[in-house]
Parts: structure tokens; sequence; C-alpha cells
């Protein structure tokens, strides 16, 4: 089963999170497509962003396989 990885948040930020709420699947996909599109150094407009959200309604393993991309592309290895 493919199950979405933790967000990679600093532990001096953990404390100042509400950790009684969880994220759904989506809510953690786009958590992680923004941060590696910021990483890259990609700037988003509004249809971006609505872009984001429709992908990270896909399963884990697709949505890793996008951030790979994105990692790739801003590091300029393919």
């Amino acid at each position: 089963m493919d199950i979405t990885p933790p967000l990679p948040i600093a532990e001096e930020f953990r404390a100042e999170m509400d950790t009684e709420r969880t994220l759904t699947a989506s809510q953690a996909h786009q958590v992680l497509l923004y941060c590696a599109l910021d990483a890259a150094c990609v700037p988003m407009d509004p249809r971006d962003m609505q872009a984001i959200v429709r992908v990270a309604e896909l399963d884990w393993a697709t949505v890793q396989r996008l951030i790979n991309w994105i990692r790739a592309a801003g590091t300029g290895r393919f």
C-alpha cells in the first residue's frame, strides 16, 4: 500500500503546530508539491495553484514521481 510520508517539519516548528488535526493525503501532497516547486524557484500564478490542488488528489506514487521530476529540473539534472 502506498502511504504518504510525514511532512518534513523542523522540530522547532512542531511545538507551534496543531498536532491534534491531521491532514488528508491530498493536503499533504499539496504541501509537498508547493515545497518542491518553491525549492526549484518555480513562480506560480492562481492557475498553477489550481493545478496543484488537482494533481495533489492523485495517489502518492504519482505525486512522488512528479516531485522527483521537479527536483531534477530545479537542479538542472535529468
